[in-house]
């Protein structure tokens, strides 16, 4: 059983070496990117979704589900997509505002989970961040595709995408923070009311 809940956890972390790979690759590229990288970097994007969408399969059908594999997802979600993003964004691929926006979500994400843990509420994912996290998803494969398409769609796509990106991880950050402080206001209410 060891060895499969290794597995596992190998599956989820791997994002983190993945995205590295295409940021590295994106990096020493020319700055037009050839097809060449775009469709190796939609092969590592591949790898990256099909390992965020295989480990929490593979730990249910498994009955190896815990509180590691819970914590180390979204933080492996989290780094691969700011550094796929920010390699994206130094591209020009989409807009800087577009990491910057999901780091702060991060961090808001990260700060509301530990205030609803302390008050021993639900922190599981919630619909907005699954959301998101397709949006994310597909609109990396979608920017990285960008000079395949911009000589009959115009870059005018770039600020679109982004603006679909930070838009939906705005909501998504917003989701959280609200129930955080949703239910310190409830617990502040509480301790008043016995004073």
């Amino acid at each position: 059983m060891k060895i499969k809940f290794y597995f596992i956890q190998l599956v989820t972390i791997s994002r983190i070496p993945l995205s590295i790979a295409f940021a590295l690759m994106l990096f020493f590229s020319q700055a037009q990117l050839s097809t060449t990288i775009i469709f190796l970097g939609l092969g590592l994007l591949m790898l990256i979704e099909f390992s965020d969408l295989s480990d929490g399969y593979l730990a249910r059908s498994l009955n190896l589900v815990s509180e590691w594999g819970a914590m180390l997802d979204p933080y492996a979600d989290s780094i691969s997509r700011l550094i796929v993003y920010g390699a994206l964004a130094y591209k020009s691929h989409v807009i800087m505002l577009v990491p910057l926006v999901m780091a702060i979500r991060d961090i808001t994400v990260a700060y509301s989970r530990i205030i609803l843990t302390k008050y021993n509420k639900s922190v599981a994912a919630k619909k907005s961040g699954k959301i998101k996290a397709v949006v994310q998803g597909v609109g990396a494969v979608l920017v990285l595709l960008g000079p395949l398409y911009w000589d009959y769609t115009g870059k005018w796509t770039v600020d679109l995408f982004s603006w679909i990106i930070i838009v939906t991880t705005a909501i998504s950050a917003y989701e959280y923070a609200r129930s955080a402080i949703l239910v310190s206001k409830d617990e502040m209410l509480k301790v008043k009311d016995k004073s």
